[in-house]
């Protein structure tokens, strides 16, 4: 079920991201971090995010920065969508960058 301009990928399981992610690749990084997000362990995600953002990898930028903003910690947030760059990232750099931080659960 391929559209137009992408490909769907079926993600691995987490044992196959794992493996993968040994390697170091940035891309493989972030998968992991998908894949654990996926499977309801946000915070472990979010380490490989981060891992993966500090290696260069925009998505791992985006993802860090969206797990970062459901926190409310708005500041690194608009940091990481800032790097990520594009129109978007700009975008919502701008709007957290204006915003305070807030405790979780608000």
């Amino acid at each position: 079920m391929d559209g137009p301009g992408f490909t769907i990928t079926p993600l691995p399981s987490e044992t196959a991201a794992r493996q993968a992610a040994q390697g170091g690749a940035p891309e493989e990084l972030n998968r992991l971090g998908i894949t654990l997000k996926l499977g309801g362990r946000e915070d472990e995600a979010a380490q490989w995010f981060r891992k993966a953002a500090e290696a260069g990898n925009t998505d791992g930028m985006a993802n860090l920065a969206m797990y970062l903003m459901a926190r409310g910690r708005n500041r690194e947030a608009a940091e990481w969508f800032r790097r990520a760059g594009g129109p978007l990232g700009e975008a919502l750099a701008q709007q957290l960058a204006s915003e305070p931080d807030t405790p979780p659960g608000r």
